[in-house]
């Protein structure tokens, strides 16, 4: 929870793969507050006041995920939109925007991108769904301690630039300092 609120307040790409995180983990545990509590909560060294307000952060979690549907499967709406968000500020970095260091990171990116989408079993809709599906799919492997290969590292990277600099720009879009380029504020 306290993390959470964290990545939402200073980086949106953490913030969504965290809680796609937290959804896979209360999936893992059937929904169950109770198992949640004792192999989640328990395990975090704060007050019993925080931890009854971990707690009722998970109980509203579930409610929600089953409110909609999402109790297999799917992202919390929320996350969905800032999908939403991402994607089209990903475009418009590309093309309104001009920025030369996205469209350099998105070019280097690219071969990454469409290597996982062939790859994916569920076909992504837009580019950015796609990396951000194989940056969370190399974030459990290492949860799970599972060995990556070394060219799995190598694309990872590229699109990990890339989300990086669409976080940052993210940010700055949403604090209103996100500019036009000097060509383009005619």
């Amino acid at each position: 929870m306290y993390i959470a609120r964290k990545y939402k307040e200073t980086n949106i790409v953490e913030y969504v793969l965290y809680m796609w995180h937290i959804e896979e983990l209360i999936r893992s545990m059937n929904l169950d507050i109770e198992a949640i509590q004792r192999n989640v909560i328990e395990a975090f060294e704060v007050s019993d006041e925080s931890k009854a307000e971990i707690r009722a952060w998970y109980e509203d979690l579930i409610k929600e995920m089953r409110s909609q549907g999402i109790v297999e499967q799917g992202h919390f709406s929320e996350l969905t939109e800032y999908m939403m968000e991402l994607t089209y500020l990903h475009q418009s970095l590309l093309t309104v925007y001009q920025d030369t260091e996205y469209q350099e990171l998105a070019k280097l990116a690219q071969p990454n991108i469409e290597e996982l989408k062939k790859k994916a079993m569920k076909q992504s809709r837009f580019e950015i769904e796609t990396a951000m599906n194989g940056l969370f799919g190399v974030l459990v492997l290492k949860l799970n301690k599972k060995q990556i290969s070394e060219a799995t590292q190598d694309a990872v990277k590229t699109i990990s630039k890339m989300i990086a600099h669409l976080a940052k720009q993210y940010q700055k879009m949403k604090e209103g300092t996100l500019t036009l380029p000097k060509v383009m504020g005619n």
